[in-house]
């Protein structure tokens, strides 16, 4: 034993000789490279473009810092915030990345939450060694159990599930499919169904699409705890109210590349009602028609995908709307208000775009009204960090927004009429957490 133990040393040193005071060995399924590290703050950053092309990836700069591109999945990040976006999510991590000699470095939590979505891969990291290993995620195998019943009128699809796992909902023309975020046990391949609103349901790898019968069913998703379900109610969507007059949009050609879904937000619903009008009529009522004939003259003419975050006189949060955006990775999100003026005699359109500081005096009031619906925002100095977070991620989208909420606010007089009350910056609550070019107008 003994004369092996030499032959240990030796082996163990080479490997620590073969790796620079600054570089780190990157284990990848195809095979061992060095990669340069540095230190922060105590935490190690690895070179993101070394990394990304060890893995068929690449990292390029951009407007707002850096973009790494594997896969075709895009994540952003930059100097200046410890927050990253991927997705409709953030990547937290511990610190900033750093820009050395022009080359972006980041923490490891930046692989950790990137590379599982974009080549479902995991990482950990060894710092007595320094070995940055990456392998394929090792998956549990979720059961699924699926039961369909009408009740009262109401067709109740709950999905059981044997753990829980993260998952999407996706509205089609005709079906909704489920995806799950987890490799599945599918309790069948197809069954049909002799219920109102659901007519089959297929299962496909890790998708469950469940077709329908009714072309005017919408559906209320949840999800329950012990054990975990997916709930999905369908009914029947009532048709809202018709009196306000139709919107005429002007016919000149629009191009809208890259545009592919909008989400529109009508504002308010159930028992938040909003501002009450002279002759009685409700702003739910007022925003909920308006938005369905922006929602069909928008499919009519762009031919693209427009979703609704409410059908009906429901209650959805302030939270859920922007929720409801990314889940179905919206192009662009608009939300529609008509409020009663902060000043009284004031008449007008005007459009926002997210921002911790108000523009103005009367953008902030403006954003009191709406917020005071929901949940009251953090102050910009709170301990509750999720408003700065979502302010840092927007920033990507930040002159994104500023543009189409400029549009907006053009189109908007150029179709009415009405004064131009302008582009403002405000928190609004409604904004926070979406991860797309989003802006809410409102009008008195």
């Amino acid at each position: 034993m003994k004369r092996f133990f030499p032959l240990l040393i030796l082996a163990a040193a080479s490997i620590l000789l073969a790796q620079a005071p600054n570089q780190a060995t990157l284990r990848t399924p195809t095979g061992d490279r060095l990669v340069t590290i540095t230190r922060v703050n105590g935490q190690t950053l690895f070179a993101a473009d070394e990394v990304m092309a060890a893995l068929g990836g690449a990292v390029s700069p951009d407007a707002t810092g850096f973009k790494a591109n594997l896969n075709n999945t895009i994540a952003a990040f930059g100097p200046d915030s410890r927050f990253g976006v991927v997705r409709d999510e953030l990547i937290e991590m511990p610190i900033a990345p750093a820009i050395v000699e022009g080359r972006p470095y980041v923490p490891l939590q930046f692989f950790q939450g990137f590379l599982g979505k974009a080549a479902d891969l995991e990482v950990s990291w060894d710092p007595v060694s320094r070995f940055l290993t990456v392998r394929p995620t090792q998956h549990t195998i979720i059961g699924v159990q699926l039961s369909v019943a009408n009740v009262q009128g109401v067709s109740k699809v709950v999905i059981t599930l044997s753990g829980p796992t993260d998952y999407t909902i996706t509205k089609e023309q005709s079906a909704y499919t489920i995806r799950f975020k987890t490799q599945i046990r599918a309790p069948f391949a197809a069954q049909s169904y002799d219920d109102p609103y659901v007519a089959k349901a297929t299962f496909s790898a890790s998708d469950l699409r469940l077709d329908l019968k009714a072309p005017d069913a919408g559906a209320d998703a949840y999800k329950l705890e012990n054990p975990f379900r997916i709930v999905l109610d369908f009914h029947k969507v009532a048709p809202g109210p018709s009196t306000l007059p139709t919107i005429v949009i002007p016919t000149r050609p629009v191009e809208t590349p890259g545009i592919h879904t909008i989400v529109i937000d009508p504002g308010h619903g159930g028992k938040e009602v909003g501002a009450i009008g002279p002759g009685g009529m409700m702003e739910k009522d007022a925003t909920l028609t308006l938005c369905r004939k922006l929602a069909d003259n928008l499919e009519t003419r762009l031919r693209t995908r427009v979703i609704l975050t409410r059908t009906d006189d429901s209650v959805v949060t302030l939270d859920q709307r922007t929720a409801i955006a990314n889940q179905y990775k919206a192009d662009l999100f608009l939300s529609v208000h008509m409020n009663a003026a902060v000043v009284k005699g004031a008449h007008g359109s005007e459009t926002y775009f997210l921002s911790l500081e108000a523009s103005d005096e009367l953008a902030r009031k403006a954003a009191e009204v709406e917020n005071a619906a929901g949940r009251p925002l953090p102050p910009a100095g709170s301990s509750d960090l999720k408003l700065i977070l979502w302010d840092l991620a927007q920033q990507e989208y930040l002159a994104e927004s500023s543009r189409f909420a400029q549009a907006v606010q053009e189109e908007m007089n150029r179709a009415t009429g009405v004064q131009n009350r302008g582009v403002k910056q405000a928190p609004f609550k409604v904004l926070v957490g979406a991860t797309m070019p989003a802006a809410l107008e409102n009008d008195h």
